[in-house]
């Protein structure tokens, strides 16, 4: 099971932290595609999109799309620090497979990382991919279509790749991984302090994680409680509006409402998600715990 994840760079800002990342002198192995200087990667992309006029956006308004961050993130039970068959060599040629497959005619670069649990002790491989919008071949700028959409074809995408490198592929309401814990890794800690992903997908993804992790394995206590302090584990606070009807999150000094992070992190999202009848009595006792 491979795991694809995607990232819209939208931001000077966003554009110059992806750069620091992907030039991380802690990168295992780095690769590129149509790059003529490999170490000036992002001076050549920029280049290119300004030629093309891709530095701006397409209509006056809109956010501008710059590159596409992408996360290919293996199983940790099929990486090779863990006894599995995928060495830090078949990663990266993995990773130039998808890219060649997806984006032949886009400039691109790809790390590899290993990234370390500190929870349970384990580690697993990722491939970060820097993706140029522009499309050399047409000039235009690369459109895969409405994210959601694009979402699940990248997903079924990377089922292909996995039942051609005979890799598992994911199994619904069970765990996927023996050897790794719910929590993230320190890569994906280091991400959120650089900036590379916002707070607000910080939370989204843990809450994500914990919820889908807390539903397969059912616990018998308090699933609201127990989520909560798991998310206090990424130090994320979670907490109950003052009128009861929104959950809300707290990372640092950023703040935001459940239902601010779509459907599913509403109270009614929330507690289907983590196969509950009621929220509301739980996050009471969720913050009565915590004052404690």
């Amino acid at each position: 099971m491979t795991i694809i994840k995607q990232i819209s760079i939208t931001s000077p800002t966003h554009l110059s932290n992806l750069g620091k990342y992907l030039n991380d002198e802690r990168a295992l192995a780095r690769d590129s595609q149509h790059l003529i200087n490999e170490d000036h990667w992002d001076r050549e992309m920029n280049a290119t999109r300004e030629a093309y006029g891709h530095n701006s956006p397409a209509r006056a308004g809109a956010a501008n799309t710059y590159m596409y961050h992408q996360v290919i993130s293996f199983n940790p039970d099929e990486c090779d620090c863990n006894g599995g068959k995928m060495t830090s060599d078949k990663c990266m040629v993995f990773a130039k497979e998808w890219v060649e497959r997806r984006y032949p005619s886009q400039e691109a670069i790809w790390v590899l990382h290993k990234e370390h649990c500190a929870k349970d002790g384990t580690d697993r491989y990722a491939v970060h991919i820097g993706i140029n919008r522009t499309n050399l071949e047409t000039g235009k700028r690369l459109d895969e279509g409405r994210s959601k959409y694009a979402k699940i074809e990248r997903a079924n995408a990377m089922r292909y790749m996995d039942k051609k490198w005979q890799l598992s592929q994911v199994r619904a309401n069970e765990r996927n991984s023996g050897v790794h814990a719910r929590q993230p890794t320190r890569a994906e800690r280091e991400m959120k302090s650089r900036g590379v992903i916002s707070e607000k997908e910080y939370i989204r993804q843990a809450v994500k994680r914990h919820v889908s992790s807390i539903a397969r394995e059912a616990p018998q206590t308090n699933r609201m409680r127990e989520l909560a302090h798991r998310l206090e584990s990424n130090d994320i606070h979670m907490t109950m509006n003052k009128s009861g009807t929104q959950i809300q999150f707290r990372s640092g000094n950023y703040r935001v409402n459940g239902n601010k992070l779509g459907r599913g992190f509403s109270i009614a999202g929330m507690t289907k998600g983590l196969g509950m009848s009621t929220a509301r009595s739980m996050m009471q006792a969720v913050e009565q715990d915590m004052e404690r």
